[in-house]
């Protein structure tokens, strides 16, 4: 996810209202049940991450046939118990998308979601983000992909129980295996030429 920026001039907002920001704004949007978080333009390690992660995502999904589709950053998803619509760097939806009853633009049922975290928003991805995304009831997986270091964090869901189960990937060697859809992502080919800001060193 990119940096975030907090809205100040006003503490709540009704969702009919953040809709209507959503509408006119030019930058990403977010809502948490009333809090309304501007998203702050990315880096470009996190616009080469997101890239690269979807290309493999998309290649490999299209190679299997099975149906599911790779979405960016413009696709919003609700979270209809918290009240909340985010909007995920990645997403992925295997069959039909199914909508918000509040808002025809808004997807209920990713199977699978990816953020490009940093140091400024680790905690909000690891944190109450999780926590929000672990209550949409198809969700079965949540990546979070590190842009000032090798490092992949995956969080899979156990099947029928509400219990997740994690391994991070930290080897320029590594192939980390997304199990909700059955596909491998390299991460020699994610992290190719990255420069990471905190060593200045190219991997």
């Amino acid at each position: 996810m990119s940096a975030i920026k907090q809205e100040e001039t006003k503490k709540h907002y009704s969702p009919q209202e953040y809709l209507a920001i959503l509408e006119a704004s030019e930058t990403r949007v977010e809502y948490l049940n009333g809090e309304v978080r501007f998203m702050a333009g990315g880096t470009f390690n996190h616009s080469r991450l997101a890239s690269r992660f979807q290309t493999q995502l998309t290649n490999s999904l299209a190679n299997k046939g099975k149906g599911c589709e790779v979405f960016n950053s413009d696709f919003q998803v609700s979270i209809e118990k918290h009240n909340s619509y985010v909007l995920p760097d990645i997403s992925v939806v295997c069959g039909e998308i199914e909508v918000s009853d509040k808002d025809q633009n808004s997807a209920i049922n990713p199977i699978l979601v990816v953020e490009v975290t940093s140091e400024t928003t680790k905690d909000y991805d690891l944190g109450r983000k999780f926590f929000l995304y672990r209550s949409i009831k198809s969700l079965k997986e949540y990546v979070i992909v590190s842009q000032t270091e090798p490092l992949v964090m995956v969080h899979t869901k156990k099947q029928g129980i509400d219990i997740w189960q994690f391994k991070n990937f930290e080897s320029l060697d590594d192939i980390i295996y997304l199990e909700s859809i059955d596909v491998n992502i390299s991460m020699k080919d994610l992290y190719s030429n990255i420069k990471f800001e905190n060593n200045n060193q190219k991997q």
